[in-house]
């Protein structure tokens, strides 16, 4: 068995009936289909689905979209195809608009107990941590992209994450496997791009295992956020209070200023609402929470057509956190 086929091998078991692939058609999902429809097909009962979004932004999709079908027909293997409608798209960024209609469509095809899996590749856990790292992420964001989450019901994994591309297209060209080829991928105006094409080759002239060894580092960062974590969870709960959008304002000023940041990152994020960055974060614990109650305070990071926005207000002895979308 190929040591790619290998890493699909502990994740495929009898107790999930139904596996999916996120399929572009792209060669790291082209090679991640072939090995999982080998490996599933070796277990009785278990059923794999192709699924392919057509993002109708490239001139070549609906060819692309073709290719998928064609490829799968073959194989014998389930596809289901969605074409996403770009009229919908307003105010934010291309690229975030359509990962949030990817993500949405995955959802909603996986029921509960369900898996996922996705073609994320070690070259794109590195380029996240180069991207982050340029924008000034802290610990969580130098996780970079995790192995396995939950999706909807079901469950999102990514098998080849410690694989390079280089191993991935020497599959591809061993099975003779037929992929198609995104041009936009190309085009250095995207940061992404702009770090693979220009950033990491000469990275890699310079130390030829770069990707291996940032690998230990997110690794690394994976174990001591979690250690980090566990505090502030625990921290959390001193100051959470009967209302989940509800924080004791007296207790969270007890603790120091860098511990009150976490703790409003962490209460935050399990609302499902959007971060504050560094800047703001600051702002809030060296004024706004000390802001005089008698004037109904507020605090807004973010705009009424922007998801995730949020206000926060100040009554009596709570700091409340409101969307504003």
């Amino acid at each position: 068995m190929h040591p790619l086929e290998k890493k699909l091998l502990p994740l495929i078991n009898k107790e999930v009936k139904n596996y999916f692939v996120a399929f572009s058609g792209g060669v790291d999902s082209t090679t991640l289909l072939d090995c999982a429809d080998k490996i599933i097909k070796s277990f009785a009962g278990l059923n794999l689905t192709a699924l392919h979004i057509n993002h109708n932004y490239s001139d070549s999709s609906d060819l692309w979209k073709k290719h998928c079908i064609d490829f799968c027909k073959k194989r014998d293997i389930e596809i289901l195809t969605f074409d996403l409608d770009l009229t919908k798209i307003k105010g934010a960024s291309l690229e975030n608009q359509l990962r949030k209609m990817r993500y949405k469509i995955f959802e909603e095809n996986l029921k509960e107990g369900d898996r996922i899996f996705f073609g994320h590749h070690l070259d794109d856990n590195v380029e996240t941590l180069f991207l982050r790292l340029f924008r000034g992420t802290g610990l969580k964001g130098a996780r970079s992209i995790p192995f396995r989450r939950s999706l909807g019901k079901g469950e999102l994994v990514r098998p080849f994450l410690d694989i390079s591309k280089k191993e991935i297209e020497k599959f591809a060209k061993e099975r003779s496997l037929e992929f198609v080829s995104d041009h936009s991928n190309e085009d250095i105006l995207f940061d992404r791009n702009f770090v693979r094409k220009e950033i990491l080759p000469l990275v890699e002239k310079r130390w030829p295992k770069y990707n291996h060894n940032l690998n230990k580092f997110i690794l690394n960062a994976n174990d001591s956020y979690e250690i980090v974590f566990k505090q502030i969870k625990q921290d959390f709960i001193l100051v959470s209070s009967n209302k989940k959008n509800e924080i004791v304002l007296s207790k969270l000023t007890n603790f120091s200023k860098n511990k009150q940041k976490n703790i409003i990152i962490y209460w935050i994020d399990s609302l499902g609402f959007n971060i504050p960055n560094s800047k703001v974060l600051k702002e809030i614990v060296d004024k706004f929470v000390f802001a005089s109650k008698d004037k109904d305070p507020s605090f807004i990071w973010g705009s009424k057509d922007k998801a995730g926005s949020v206000c926060l207000k100040i009554k009596k002895d709570r700091l409340i956190a409101i969307s504003i979308a």
